[in-house]
């Protein structure tokens, strides 16, 4: 059998300095336009009581879910969990920039290119990831907290931090049946950051972060179309190409036993 991969983040938060050098390294390898990112980092300030006061950071992107919503209203198809690595990426010459999927991601990891009309956000660095490198955010960490890998091979990097971790946190978005199931692994959380509220957004300006904290993963904020599109139209669109389906096998099927009857004949 052919070893399929379960590539995942798995991100130390004892480790992380807060030195932006994910982003920036990010941003330079994916041509980010300035007032976007794909990556950020959020600062949980200070934890603890006087003077046993502790400072943690916490690097967030894109989840590449087991099951993301994102994919489930991209009308134009152009979102999709690749097959072959698992990554959650989109097409951007399909990509009609309708945003839909950014309202639908419940982590904020997307954001809407005005300036190319299409929406963007982590992939991994799928071009790094094709020449056997690791993603930029993974190979500029000086602390070492981003790691990146196949979680099924044990000698992978990311399969061992996870294998060795004293605590284990993920994202995780379970509403009325939905179970994203992020391929982000958060380990060694300071007690401290577990009980002040881990799941908060960050407050930075830079899209795709939000102006104000809230938990996260946050409710997906579908509009009329998207809810209309997602269960609605999509429905009937592939009710709609079944039934032809359909109708051509019966007439193929019809004109098979026409053929045979005419030649016994």
């Amino acid at each position: 059998m052919a070893h399929k991969p379960h590539y995942a983040f798995v991100i130390d938060v004892a480790r992380c300095i807060d030195c932006r050098a994910c982003q920036v390294a990010c941003s330079v390898e994916n041509q980010v336009p300035l007032e976007h990112t794909r990556i950020w980092v959020q600062d949980l300030g200070l934890l603890g009581e006087f003077p046993a006061l502790k400072r943690s950071f916490v690097p967030y992107n894109c989840m590449h879910c087991e099951k993301p919503p994102c994919t489930e209203v991209c009308v134009a198809a152009a979102t999709y969990k690749d097959p072959a690595t698992g990554l959650v990426l989109v097409d951007q010459e399909a990509c009609i920039g309708c945003g839909f999927c950014v309202d639908a991601c419940p982590y904020n990891a997307r954001y809407l290119d005005q300036r190319r009309g299409v929406v963007d956000k982590c992939n991994a660095c799928q071009q790094r990831l094709e020449r056997g490198q690791q993603p930029a955010c993974v190979a500029t960490c000086l602390g070492g907290s981003r790691l990146f890998g196949d979680l099924n091979d044990p000698t992978s990097a990311a399969a061992q931090a996870l294998k060795n971790a004293k605590s284990i946190v993920r994202l995780d978005y379970e509403v009325n049946g939905h179970d994203t199931g992020p391929n982000i692994f958060y380990i060694n959380l300071p007690e401290e950051a577990a009980q002040s509220g881990f799941l908060y957004m960050p407050t930075d300006d830079r899209q795709p972060l939000v102006s104000q904290p809230g938990e996260l993963p946050r409710e997906p904020q579908y509009s009329l179309a998207e809810v209309g599109w997602k269960k609605v139209l999509a429905p009937l669109l592939f009710a709609g190409i079944g039934a032809s389906f359909f109708v051509q096998a019966v007439f193929f099927t019809k004109q098979l036993i026409e053929g045979e009857k005419e030649f016994e004949e």
